[in-house]
């Protein structure tokens, strides 16, 4: 994993780890952690072993279980790493649950170093997710929901195969600066998906990507700004009464 990572010259590479199920008995959290652990310590050596530069973060395990998470944070900073991942959520746990586990988290994770939280989320998480902490992300979501029609605005999330967008010519969102929204309409992304043209899902990828680099910009300068509190506030009560429910 280490060698194939150094191959890829990744600028953020991983350690080897096992993402715990939920939901997990404290003893199957420990266990899975305390593997983790030490996996994270052999791929640090193997990763400093090989030719080239990099950065290596650690994973922080421990399940819906707080003592395990700090154990874990302990041991990985004993180990050593330029920044640290929470890894084993978003994987089936209620939402409340895993802004449990961040609110007692990350306030121990180093100042001074990334907190990367592993597949999240939507862009209500994202928010929600940043305002206890946490610095970075990845999720397969902006590029699976475009392949199933389903594009983000600052309103919520449309469905573009529903029957009311098929005389739409307006963009999927007034006022976004994606290459999507700027050239195409709404009822021509229909038209390409009742087609099942390979366009039409590249076409909502575009925008959906877009949206969450914008979301990410926009959030960055509001911490900048020292308005965070207030860009959250609006953020959530513009979703409120979102154009469409999405299963």
């Amino acid at each position: 994993s280490m060698e194939v990572q150094r191959t890829l010259d990744s600028d953020v590479a991983m350690v080897f780890d096992e993402c715990t199920p939920y939901p997990a008995t404290e003893a199957e959290a420990r266990a899975s952690m305390e593997l983790s652990l030490r996996w994270s310590a052999r791929s640090r050596a193997a990763y400093d072993a090989l030719p080239g530069r990099g950065t290596l973060f650690g994973i922080v395990q421990g399940g819906m279980h707080a003592p395990l998470r700090a154990a874990s944070l302990e041991g990985l900073q004993r180990i050593g790493f330029e920044g640290l991942a929470i890894g084993g959520l978003s994987v089936g746990e209620p939402e409340e649950e895993r802004h449990r586990v961040l609110e007692d988290l990350v306030p121990r994770m180093p100042a001074g170093k990334p907190r990367y939280l592993m597949g999240v989320g939507r862009p209500e998480d994202l928010v929600e997710a940043v305002h206890r902490g946490v610095d970075m992300f990845d999720c397969v979501i902006p590029t699976r929901h475009a392949r199933n029609g389903h594009l983000f605005t600052a309103e919520g999330v449309v469905n573009i195969r529903n029957a009311r967008h098929a005389a739409d010519t307006g963009p999927v969102e007034e006022g976004c600066g994606c290459y999507t929204c700027r050239h195409f309409s709404r009822a021509y992304l229909r038209h390409l998906d009742k087609c099942g043209e390979m366009l039409g899902p590249r076409l909502a990828t575009l925008h959906n990507l877009h949206h969450y680099l914008d979301l990410m910009r926009r959030m960055r300068e509001a911490i900048a700004a020292g308005r965070f509190a207030a860009f959250r506030r609006d953020f959530h009560a513009r979703r409120q009464a979102g154009p469409e429910a999405v299963a």
